[in-house]
């Protein structure tokens, strides 16, 4: 009875379609120049004076 409702479960969670990978990666939004580079980030903080915001993401993919 149990390897039944085992079997029957697996199947049907096998019928359940997936979404579909996006095609095009997201738009960001708003007027912001991200940059990558943290040293080019302090010169220019040093520079400004502005506040340098890190932010560690990892994208899966």
């Amino acid at each position: 009875m149990q390897l039944w409702c085992l079997v029957t479960f697996l199947v049907g969670l096998a019928a359940v379609p997936l979404p579909a990978p996006a095609a095009d990666p997201p738009v960001e939004l708003g007027a912001v120049d991200w940059g990558r580079d943290l040293e080019a980030a302090k010169k220019t903080s040093a520079e400004t004076g502005k506040p340098i915001l890190v932010l560690f993401q990892e994208v899966p993919g």
